[in-house]
């Protein structure tokens, strides 16, 4: 591994080291790679003759980063613009940078300088919070699968950010710098090897013959011919799931099929066969066979993830995906990863040591870049990222001995087992306590988080701390709402048996990550509500309705 090039690499795309980058070029040329249509036209997924856009040569490029590296100007750089469907703008064009495109001196000059020759900048005019592929290439990172580094950049042409002076554009100049899939990409994420084969799959493009002429082989194969990807293709229809097993890494397809259930990845592989790139992670041969075939999936285009509009879904239509989903087997193993991503990176650990932290530095650096609505835009993200967990419980297991929170989407409360307000009946001498809700803790309590197991024809809940079970009373307030309590096991009546039942969940595989909580007993649901207790505390009651709960 090329060590001194990756360690450029790891300071240049440092998230808190936002480059500028300045653009010098004719300005007939400039508008030319502004305005420049994709060749085929937008959204044409069954393009194949040849690239979309055109390289032009800028006069010069100057780089210089808030910490690495120092200003420098390379001459003679080619320029080009890329997306060619949802990010595509000729107002504020994502652009692909290379600048060894016409000067060849410049190669190895950025290489050692920069640790790649090639930049890549995304407009997020998709996601207006410039947060979901940073956020979401760190948590392919914490997952274990490919990533790319990614930070921000400022980009101006001729002394203009990129965008100024036209309506709509939102944050002219600032751009995502993600790391393109090239060379130091393949290295880093594959064990130094660089000897296989990439694709790019795009819209409607899979592991099927009749997309085979439409998947682009991308120019650092070592072959050219697809021969691979044909041999797997061929090999999957006639052998199905047991053909794909020995021609893909399944278990890194279910890994990062996983993720792309927490992430809502609708526009990825397994629910729209887009963002992907396949990489044969072997040493490419000319007549390859089942030993010369081993594909790895590697995610691309993160910004449309973590979106409330869309579901945390299990898809099927990638159709390694759909292989894998249909198997009992392979499915058991998915869930069991959900669960275990569930645990770590979605777990509360990871919230709290790395992505707020995370969060919060981007925060402070698009507010200096002058991006509007930040804190907004952030909060909108953080919401999808507590609903990823509660969706992952929802889908692979309900929260056991550990425990988790259970929470409410109105007042962003949890749901607390008091031990101090006893019920009326049995003050003064209580043995069963009322439930309230409060603010979640800064530091984790355990009356503050709850298990679940089975129970007759539904689900207990217990208080972690108290090992108390949750009970849904027949007892009225003085404002007329039935109590829940805690107390000792006595089901009677099925008075501690409680269903989950997900809101806005189509099939036992899609979830917003919401539920309700709904006592067999009584048939009413779980509300944090704003009646209160003797001493003055909110109570959580039983009542007719949705009310959306979400775990954490």
């Amino acid at each position: 591994m090329s060590q001194q090039e990756q360690k450029a690499l790891d300071s240049l795309y440092a998230l808190d080291n936002v480059l500028t980058i300045n653009i010098s070029m004719p300005k007939s040329d400039w508008e030319a790679v502004r305005t420049e249509q994709p060749k085929g036209g937008r959204c044409n997924f069954d393009w194949t003759d040849g690239a979309r856009y055109t390289w032009r040569k800028a006069t010069s490029v100057e780089i210089v980063g808030t910490k690495f590296p120092a200003r420098t100007t390379f001459t003679e750089v080619g320029i080009k613009k890329k997306s060619f469907c949802g990010s595509i703008s000729s107002e504020k064009p994502c652009l692909h940078i290379d600048f060894g495109k016409f000067r060849k001196a410049n190669t190895a000059v950025a290489a050692q300088l920069m640790g790649s020759r090639y930049l890549t900048m995304n407009n997020s005019i998709q996601d207006p919070s410039y947060i979901r592929q940073p956020l979401g290439y760190k948590l392919f990172e914490m997952a274990g699968l490919p990533y790319s580094r990614c930070n921000f950049a400022r980009v101006f042409v001729n002394g203009t950010p990129i965008g100024q002076g036209f309506a709509g554009v939102n944050s002219p100049g600032v751009f995502v710098n993600a790391e393109p899939i090239m060379p130091r990409y393949i290295e880093r994420n594959f064990n130094g090897n660089t000897k296989g084969n990439l694709y790019e799959l795009e819209h409607n493009d899979d592991f099927v013959s009749g997309r085979f002429k439409f998947i682009g082989v991308e120019s650092l194969s070592e072959f050219d011919d697809k021969a691979d990807l044909r041999f797997a293709i061929d090999h999957i229809d006639e052998h199905g799931l047991a053909g794909a097993s020995e021609v893909f890494d399944l278990d890194q397809f279910i890994r990062l099929n996983a993720m792309e259930f927490f992430l809502k990845h609708w526009d990825g592989y397994s629910r729209n066969t887009n963002n992907t790139y396949v990489y044969n992670d072997t040493t490419a041969v000319a007549a390859p066979g089942v030993d010369n075939v081993n594909f790895k999936m590697i995610p691309w285009g993160l910004d449309q993830t973590l979106q409330a509009t869309r579901h945390f879904k299990l898809d099927t239509t990638g159709l390694i995906a759909k292989l894998v989903r249909n198997d009992s087997a392979r499915r058991a193993h998915l869930l069991d990863q959900i669960s275990t991503y569930r645990e770590t990176v979605f777990g509360r650990a990871a919230q709290e040591t790395v992505l707020t932290p995370m969060i919060l530095k981007m925060e402070a650096l698009l507010t200096g870049l002058g991006v509007p609505n930040v804190p907004a835009e952030l909060g909108s993200v953080r919401k999808q990222l507590r609903l990823a967990g509660s969706a992952g419980y929802l889908c692979a297991g309900l929260p056991d001995a550990d425990g988790a929170y259970i929470r409410d989407d109105t007042t962003n409360d949890c749901l607390h087992a008091s031990n101090t307000e006893g019920i009326p009946k049995d003050v003064p001498d209580p043995v069963n306590f009322e439930v309230v809700h409060r603010p979640r803790p800064t530091v984790v309590d355990d009356s503050d988080l709850w298990c679940f197991d089975d129970l007759g024809a539904g689900k207990s809940v217990t208080s972690k701390a108290f090992s108390r079970f949750l009970h849904a009373s027949s007892i009225v307030s003085s404002q007329g709402n039935k109590l829940l309590y805690t107390g000792p096991a006595n089901n009677s009546e099925s008075a501690e048996e409680f269903s989950v039942v997900p809101l806005d969940s189509p099939d036992k595989f899609t979830f917003s990550g919401y539920f309700n909580l709904v006592s067999k007993r009584t048939g009413l649901s779980t509300r944090f509500g704003t009646d209160t207790t003797p001493s003055g505390k909110p109570r959580v009651h039983q009542e007719t309705g949705d009310f959306k709960l979400f775990f954490t």
